[in-house]
C-alpha cells in the first residue's frame, strides 16, 4: 500500500470547507504591481467633461467683460477730454510731450530744448527760430524732470535727432533738488522707442502700463501734471507752453549732491552727438529771494559748483541774474509770466551770439 497523498488534479478547486485561498505572493523587490486597467470607456465621464468646458466659458467671458469694461472706460474718459496719453510715465505732461513727439520729425531738427517745466514754459521758440534763420526748432521739454533725468532725455532723443547741433536747458535750482540713480531712467527706452517710432499703437501703453488708480485720478482731474485751461496758457507751436497767471507756489531751496554728476553727464552726452550744450538760469524772483537767499550765496554758490562741474569748452552758461525783474514778471519762481518768456529767450540768444559755436566735435573716447 503506497504512503503517497492523494493530490487534486492540477487546475481544479479546493473543496475542502476548512480550507482557504492562500494569498497572493507579494511582487518580488524592484518589480512593480501591475498597474490598474483604464477606464472602460476610454475618457473622462460626460459630466466632468460639461463642466471642464463651462469653466474655460466663464474664464474667456470675465476677460472679455474685463477687456470690454476697460475697452469703454478709455472711450469715455475721452469723450470728456479726461482720457491721459498713453501712459508711458503716468505722469500727465511728460505722457503728453511723449505723445506729442510722435509726430514731431525730430531726425531734421537742429534744436532742441530740453530739461523741467523751467524749459518747457520759458522759451520762445519761434524768435529762437528766426534768429537762427531755421524753423527746425523745438522744445521737447515735459515737467518735472530733474537734472540727470534731463541727460537720460536728452541721450534718448538725440539718438533720433542726428542733425540737432544745439541743446538747450533752462535751469532753476528745483532741476538740483533730487538726483537717485534709480528714478534716473524714468521711463521704457525700448517702449518709448517703438512708441515714438510708430511701431506699436498708440493704445499700447495703456496695455502694458495700466494703472486703474491713475485712471480714476484722470476722470477727477487729480493727477499729476494735469493740463491747464487753454485760456491759462500760451501755446507756441513749437512745444513750449508759457503761463499766463500768477501761481502761490514757492518750492523751498534743496541740493543734492548727486545732481552735479547728472550735469556733468549731460554735458557728455551732449557733447557725445557733436552738438553744443547751452544752459540758461532763471532770473531770480525777488519775493522767493527775500525768503531763503536774502544775502545771494545760495544761488552764487549753485552758479559756482555749475562752473566747476561743466568741461567742455563750448558749453554755455548763461546768469539769468542779468535780468532783475519785479514780481510781476514770474507767474512763480520758476515760470515766467507770458510775455516776458520773450527777453529772456532774448537774453539767450545775444549770449549765444556772442559765444558762437566752434562747429560739432567727434563724439569722445569712451561716450
Amino acid at each position: 500500500m503506497s504512503n503517497e497523498i492523494p493530490r487534486a488534479p492540477t487546475g481544479a478547486p479546493d473543496s475542502s470547507p476548512h480550507r482557504t485561498a492562500a494569498p497572493s505572493p507579494a511582487p518580488a523587490a524592484g518589480i512593480s504591481a501591475p498597474h490598474p486597467p483604464p477606464p472602460r470607456d476610454g475618457g473622462t465621464d460626460p459630466s466632468e467633461r460639461r463642466a471642464a468646458r463651462r469653466f474655460l466659458l466663464t474664464v474667456l467671458a470675465l476677460i472679455l467683460a474685463g477687456a470690454g469694461v476697460l475697452a469703454g472706460g478709455h472711450m469715455a474718459l475721452a469723450r470728456i477730454g479726461r482720457l491721459p496719453d498713453p501712459p508711458l510715465t503716468a505722469t500727465w505732461c511728460i505722457d503728453e510731450k511723449l505723445a506729442a513727439l510722435r509726430d514731431v520729425a525730430l531726425e531734421d531738427r537742429v534744436l532742441l530744448a530740453l530739461g523741467s517745466s523751467a524749459t518747457w514754459r520759458n522759451l520762445d521758440m519761434p524768435l529762437i527760430a528766426r534768429q537762427l534763420g531755421d524753423e527746425r526748432v523745438y522744445n521737447a521739454a515735459p515737467c518735472y524732470l530733474h537734472i540727470d533725468q534731463t541727460a537720460f532725455l536728452a541721450g534718448f532723443l538725440l539718438d533720433r535727432a542726428p542733425q540737432v547741433r544745439t541743446v538747450m536747458v533752462v535751469l532753476a535750482p528745483r532741476d538740483f533738488e533730487s538726483c537717485p540713480a534709480e528714478a534716473t531712467a524714468f521711463f521704457d527706452t525700448a517702449l518709448g522707442d517703438a512708441y515714438l517710432s510708430g511701431l506699436v499703437p498708440s493704445w499700447l501703453p495703456y496695455v502694458t502700463g495700466f494703472r486703474p488708480l491713475y485712471l480714476v485720478r484722470a476722470a477727477a482731474g487729480a493727477v499729476d501734471g494735469a493740463p491747464l485751461s487753454p485760456e491759462a496758457v500760451a501755446e507756441d507751436g513749437l512745444g513750449s507752453s508759457i503761463l499766463r497767471n500768477p501761481h502761490s507756489w514757492r518750492p523751498a531751496p534743496a541740493f543734492d549732491e548727486a545732481c552735479y554728476a547728472g550735469l556733468a553727464e549731460l554735458e557728455r552726452v551732449v557733447a557725445s552727438h557733436g552738438a553744443r550744450l547751452v544752459l540758461a538760469t532763471l532770473p531770480v524772483m525777488p519775493e522767493w529771494r527775500d525768503s531763503f537767499d536774502p544775502d545771494g550765496r545760495l544761488i552764487e554758490t549753485w552758479m559756482r559748483r555749475m562752473r566747476e562741474t561743466l568741461r567742455q569748452p563750448d558749453t554755455l552758461l548763461v546768469d539769468g541774474r542779468g535780468l532783475r525783474w519785479t514780481d510781476e514778471h514770474f507767474a512763480d519762481p520758476v515760470h515766467l509770466r507770458y510775455p516776458h518768456h520773450t527777453a529772456f529767450t532774448a537774453l539767450i540768444l545775444r549770449a549765444m551770439a556772442a559765444s558762437p559755436h566752434q562747429g560739432a566735435r567727434a563724439p569722445q573716447a569712451g561716450s
